[in-house]
C-alpha cells in the first residue's frame, strides 16, 4: 500500500483485529482520547489537520483554511459526534472530516464524492477507510461479475450505481450522509444534507455563487507559491484562472490546444491571457501533447484498481498537463471540471418548472423546441412523465439492448439512458438487466432520488459522478504507472472548486429559470462572475467541440485498441466479444454514436487488468480471488 490512505477506527477492542492487519502498513497513527488507534494509513505532512478539546477529537483531512486553533475554538460546545455539522459550517474547502467523541466516530467525505468514505466488516467491527482498495484488499474481498457488467452500459457509474463499489462487502456511504462507528462494532449512515429548493432570484443567488466560489478558490491560493489553473477559453476555466489571479500566488494558466478549426476556444482563451498580464500561459499543441485514446494498448497499466476510471481515453492527456505543470513548479492544479454540471445542465429541468411555474415554462419550452427541433408529440410525451426513479430504472432494464434514440429524442428521465454496446455478451447484457432490475424493485431498499425534483436530483448525480472521476485521476495521477521521464510520479492534484459543498449548495438554491436558458449560457456562473471577469468574456454563447481530437485520436491509436481486445480481459469472463468490437473499431463512423460504448469498455478492461497487475506487486493484507467468468 504505497499510495496515500487512511483508515478510521471504533474506540473499542472490537476494532483491534483491523488495527494490527493495518499497522505495519502505516506510516502515521493518531489516537482516540483512550489510546486506542483511531487514525491509521498513509498521507502527506500538513494533510491532516487535528485539534482536541477534553476527550473530543476533530481531524480535517484535505483542503481547508483550519488550523489547529481554529479548529478547537470551533470545538467549543461540541458534545457528540452529531454537533459536528455546526461545528464546521461555512469552513470553505475540500476535505474529510473526522471526529471522535465519548466513544463514538463519524467519518464523512464531500457531497459531490470527490473525497469519499467506504466501510466493510473487519472481525468484530465496521471500519472505515478513504479507499475501498484498502477495505478490499484487508477483506479479501472480491469482485462482482454482475457490477462490472451493468456497468458496461454508461460511460460512469450509472445511477444508482454510482455510490457503490465492484468489491463485495465494502460500502460507499453516499455523499449526503455521514458514517457513525459504535463501540458495539456497528455503523450507521447518517444524513447530513438536503438539497435546497431552488427559490433564490438570480439577484440573491448570483452574490451567494461568488462568494462561494471565490472563497472555494482562495483556500487553494492563500498559501502563495505557484498554482496553476486551466485556460481553455471555456467559462469555468475562465472564471477560476481570474479568481485565482487575485491570490497571492504566482499563477501558471495551460491550454491544450484543439485540432478542430471551428472550435473558438482558441480566441477566447487569447482575449483572457492578454487580459490577465500578470500570470504566465502556457499551450501545448497537440501535435507535441498525448492523443485521446493513448497508452491504451495491452500493456496498459495505469488505471485505478479501486474501480474502473471513466476518463480513461483522456488519461495520457492528463499525466501530460500534470507533468507539465509539475515543471512549472505548481502545488495545485484548478480545473473547470463541474461547471458545466453545475451551471449548464441538460433540459430535464423544464419537467420541474412546467410543474410549478407553467406559464413561465411555456416560455422555455417554445424556445428549447426550436432549438433542438423538437416534435410536440414528443414533448408532450416527455412532459407527462411521470415514473419514479425506481420505475424509470425497471424499464431501463428492460431496454439494455435497445437501438439509441436518435438526435431529435426528448426525455426528461430522472437518470442518463442506459445501453449496452453491441459487443456485450448476451450472458453478461442478462447479467446487467437482471442487477438493475432488482435494484429497481427492491422493496427493502426502494429507489430514492438524490434530492426533490428532476433537475436539482441531475445536478447533483453529475456532480457526484464527475468528483468521483477527479477523483480516481489524481489517485492515477499520484500512481507509479503514470511517472514521467524521469520517474517519479504524479505532480499538483486537481482541485476543482466548482464541486466544493458551499458551491453546489449556492448553485443548487438558485431558480431553475435563472440558472437555467435557452436564451443566455450559463447565466448564473456570468452573474455572478461580473465585476471579477472582464465583460467581454462573459457573453460567450458558444462551447467548444473536441471531435476532430477524438478522431485523429482513434486514427493514430487504432492498432494499439485492436491489439487491446484480442484476447481480452472482459472477453475472458465472458462479458464482450473482442471480434465484434473489433469489427466496430474498424468501420468508418459518421458520428462516434455506434462507438458511445467504448469509454465505459476501455475503463472495464484497464481496471481488469490492473488487478491482474496489482496482484504480482505490493503487500497484501487480505487473500482476494478473482470470480468465476459470467456463466454461457
Amino acid at each position: 500500500m504505497g499510495e496515500e490512505w487512511f483508515a478510521v477506527l471504533p474506540d473499542s477492542d472490537t476494532g483491534l483485529a483491523a488495527a494490527r492487519a493495518l499497522r505495519p502498513l502505516a506510516s502515521d497513527v493518531i489516537e482516540h482520547a483512550s489510546g486506542r488507534p483511531w487514525l491509521l494509513g498513509r498521507w502527506p505532512e500538513r494533510e491532516v489537520t487535528v485539534a482536541t478539546a477534553g476527550t473530543v477529537r476533530l481531524a480535517v483531512a484535505g483542503c481547508s483554511p483550519a488550523t489547529v486553533g481554529s479548529l478547537r475554538e470551533r470545538l467549543r460546545g461540541a458534545r457528540s459526534v452529531h454537533d459536528m455539522d455546526r461545528t464546521v459550517a461555512r469552513l470553505p474547502g475540500c476535505f474529510h472530516l473526522l471526529a471522535s467523541v465519548d466513544g463514538r466516530v463519524r467519518a464523512q467525505g464531500t457531497l459531490a464524492s470527490v473525497r469519499r468514505v467506504f466501510h466493510a466488516r473487519v472481525g468484530d467491527a465496521v471500519i472505515a477507510a478513504d479507499s475501498a482498495l484498502v477495505l478490499a484488499r484487508l477483506t479479501g474481498a472480491d469482485w462482482d461479475p454482475s457490477w462490472l457488467a451493468l456497468r458496461l452500459a454508461n460511460m460512469t457509474a450509472p445511477f444508482p450505481l454510482h455510490e457503490t463499489t465492484p468489491w463485495r462487502g465494502v460500502r460507499a456511504v453516499p455523499g449526503d450522509h455521514w458514517l457513525e462507528l459504535a463501540q458495539d462494532g456497528t455503523a450507521a449512515e447518517r444524513r447530513r444534507w438536503t438539497a435546497p429548493e431552488p427559490a433564490l432570484p438570480l439577484t440573491e443567488g448570483a452574490p451567494a455563487v461568488r462568494d462561494a466560489l471565490a472563497a472555494a478558490v482562495q483556500t487553494r491560493t492563500t498559501h502563495g507559491g505557484t498554482v496553476s489553473t486551466d485556460l481553455s477559453g471555456g467559462m469555468d476555466s475562465t472564471s477560476l484562472a481570474f479568481l485565482a489571479g487575485r491570490g497571492p500566488a504566482k499563477l501558471v494558466t495551460f491550454r491544450m490546444a484543439e485540432r478542430d478549426a471551428g472550435n473558438d476556444d482558441a480566441y477566447f482563451a487569447d482575449r483572457a491571457a492578454a487580459l490577465l498580464p500578470r500570470a504566465h500561459h502556457r499551450v501545448h499543441r497537440p501535435d507535441r501533447t498525448a492523443a485521446m485514446f493513448a497508452g491504451l494498448g495491452p500493456d496498459t497499466a495505469a488505471a485505478d484498481p479501486e474501480a474502473p476510471f471513466a476518463w480513461m481515453r483522456t488519461r495520457a492527456r492528463l499525466a501530460h498537463a500534470v507533468r507539465a505543470m509539475a515543471a512549472e513548479g505548481s502545488r495545485v492544479h484548478l480545473a473547470g471540471h463541474g461547471g458545466d454540471e453545475l451551471f449548464r445542465p441538460d433540459t430535464t429541468y423544464l419537467h420541474d418548472l412546467f410543474r410549478a411555474h407553467p406559464r413561465t415554462a411555456l416560455r422555455y419550452l417554445r424556445a428549447h423546441r426550436t432549438l433542438g427541433r423538437w416534435s410536440a408529440p414528443a414533448l408532450a410525451r416527455a412532459l407527462a412523465d411521470s415514473r419514479t426513479p425506481g420505475h424509470e430504472l425497471a424499464d431501463q432494464a428492460l431496454r439494455l439492448r435497445a437501438p439509441r434514440p436518435g438526435l431529435r429524442h426528448v426525455s426528461f428521465a430522472w437518470s442518463p439512458l442506459l445501453r449496452l454496446p453491441d459487443w456485450v455478451t448476451d450472458d453478461a447484457a442478462e447479467t446487467a438487466g437482471e442487477l438493475l432490475r432488482a435494484i429497481a424493485t427492491d422493496p427493502a431498499d426502494p429507489v430514492e432520488p438524490l434530492a426533490d425534483g428532476r433537475a436539482q436530483h441531475g445536478v447533483v448525480l453529475m456532480a457526484r459522478c464527475t468528483g468521483a472521476s477527479v477523483r480516481q485521476a489524481n489517485r492515477v495521477n499520484a500512481s507509479p504507472a503514470s511517472s514521467g521521464p524521469g520517474g517519479s510520479p504524479g505532480g499538483p492534484p486537481f482541485a476543482v472548486p466548482y464541486l466544493d459543498d458551499h458551491v453546489l449548495s449556492a448553485a443548487l438554491a438558485v431558480r431553475l429559470e435563472d440558472r437555467n436558458s435557452p436564451w443566455r449560457f450559463k447565466p448564473l456562473l456570468a452573474a455572478a462572475m461580473r465585476g471579477i471577469v472582464p465583460e467581454e468574456l462573459l457573453h460567450r454563447t458558444t462551447k467548444g467541440a473536441f471531435g476532430a481530437d477524438y478522431y485523429a485520436g482513434l486514427r493514430r491509436h487504432r492498432a494499439e485498441l485492436l491489439a487491446l481486445f484480442d484476447g481480452s480481459e472482459l472477453a475472458r469472463h465472458g462479458l464482450i466479444d473482442d471480434a465484434t468490437l473489433r469489427r466496430a473499431l474498424l468501420r468508418p463512423h459518421k458520428d462516434n454514436t455506434a462507438l458511445s460504448g467504448l469509454d465505459a469498455t476501455l475503463a472495464c478492461e484497464a481496471w481488469l487488468r490492473s488487478l491482474n497487475a496489482r496482484a504480482t506487486a505490493g503487500p497484501h493484507t487480505g487473500s482476494g480471488t478473482v470470480p468465476d467468468p459470467v456463466p454461457h
